[in-house]
């Protein structure tokens, strides 16, 4: 059993790297019964493309203010049972700058609790785990 699946079952928050195609990651999580959120970007994002992005992709409210601290907030409720599995495509696309305050955003989530949050990131970007296949 992977230690993304073995993450899923105990129900542990985390952020994570993987070598795994979004697919493989995504139907890990989709077995376990959590909900699933593809966040992939597939060229060069700036700071207003992104949030859009997540605006889409975690199905966030009308009132969401298109900013970091409101992103925040809006991923703060995210509190799915038995938890919720980002997998983040494509980090590399952003800059470094944003990249940053996205995985402090992720990192602060993961925290928080009580739900699990987990954010499997692929392509490039950092994690504090590593998922091997």
């Amino acid at each position: 059993m992977s230690s993304l699946t073995v993450r899923l079952a105990r129900k542990k928050s985390a952020v994570l790297r993987s070598q795994r195609s979004v697919r493989e990651i995504a139907a890990v999580g989709e077995r376990a019964g959590w909900t699933v959120v593809v966040l992939a970007l597939e060229a060069p994002t700036d700071k207003a493309a992104f949030l859009d992005k997540c605006a889409d992709a975690f199905d966030l409210p009308d009132w969401f203010g298109h900013n970091w601290d409101a992103l925040a907030d809006c991923i703060d409720d995210i509190q799915h049972e038995p938890g919720t599995l980002v997998v983040f495509d494509g980090a590399h696309h952003l800059a470094e700058h944003d990249l940053e305050v996205v995985r402090q955003i992720f990192t602060e989530r993961v925290d928080l609790g009580p739900q699990p949050f987990v954010v499997v990131a692929t392509s490039g970007a950092a994690g504090r785990d590593t998922d091997k296949p």
